[in-house]
């Protein structure tokens, strides 16, 4: 089992209404100066053995801040500074692939950053930062995950491709149709920067995706205007992605328990090139500035 509060959980969509369940075993720690501004709140959460940070991207009470104006800087730097180097994030995304059914598993292995505007890199001026992107996800953590996943047997798909959408507005059927053009099963809005900063920061991270819709023009459904998505799901589906959904806390701690002590991949490696030539220091602090 990995130490305490070196893993987090980032959650998407809903997850403060999961963490009431553990309420009696958290401890709020609040948001957190960065240089990047303040943090999304951040808690200290205990399931049975397993101790982990849980970080609500998109607000403490619910979905306050939609994907674009998550300030994805912030809350990296905030779990670092928490001493966090491993990373398990959910999202809720919508099938681009018509092999895939609403409340399915799916571990990404690719992802394709189709957003606009946002704040990518830490080292923004800089000359730093030029890293590669191969694997684009933590191979350790995907086994542990996978591992978990199939002893708990969950049905799941071992790979796919993430489209990141700029949002907050949801995609087009043209969209779609592009996005299936590049080879992409899932569309979202959250995995980029997210992966990329944590990346730079030499941060494990792994996103474990569950299918909450179809993407436009997939499948047709019957609209209904005024609620949030406007999809009318069939009421199998309503619940299979709910279950998946309030499964994610009891993932985490089991996959913080099948992760050894210490990281046998290279995600602690990847800014080596800079400290070797000595344009960067050992104290990760001295990169970006401190809070």
């Amino acid at each position: 089992m990995v130490p305490q509060d070196t893993f987090a959980l980032i959650g998407g969509s809903g997850a403060l209404e999961l963490l009431r369940e553990y309420q009696h075993n958290c401890k709020r720690l609040g948001p957190a100066p960065t240089p990047f501004g303040l943090s999304a709140v951040l808690y200290r959460v205990r399931i049975q053995d397993a101790h982990f940070v849980f970080l609500p991207r998109h607000g403490e009470f619910g979905h306050e801040l939609a994907a674009p104006w998550v300030n994805y800087r912030a809350n990296i730097y905030a779990l670092r500074e928490q001493g966090v180097f491993r990373v398990f994030a959910w999202s809720g995304s919508a099938a681009i692939n018509l092999s895939l059914s609403v409340g399915q598993y799916v571990l990404p292995h690719d992802l394709i950053d189709d957003t606009r505007g946002r704040e990518t890199s830490f080292f923004k001026g800089t000359r730093l930062g030029a890293i590669r992107q191969h694997p684009v996800f933590c191979g350790e953590m995907r086994a542990a995950t996978e591992s978990v996943l199939r002893m708990a047997q969950m049905p799941h798909q071992d790979h796919g491709t993430y489209v990141c959408a700029q949002g907050p507005r949801l995609e087009t059927p043209a969209e779609v149709r592009r996005a299936r053009s590049w080879g992409g099963d899932l569309a979202g809005m959250t995995l980029a920067p997210e992966a990329f900063l944590a990346r730079e920061l030499e941060m494990c991270y792994l996103p474990l995706c569950y299918v909450a819709r179809h993407a436009e023009g997939i499948k047709e459904r019957e609209k209904r205007p005024g609620e949030l998505l406007g999809e009318v799901l069939e009421e199998a589906e309503t619940e299979a992605a709910e279950e998946a959904r309030a499964r994610f806390f009891g993932l985490a701690a089991a996959v913080s328990r099948a992760l050894p002590d210490e990281r046998g991949c290279q995600c602690g490696a990847i800014m080596d090139q800079y400290r070797e030539e000595g344009r960067l220091e050992e104290d990760w602090h001295t990169w970006l500035g401190k809070p």
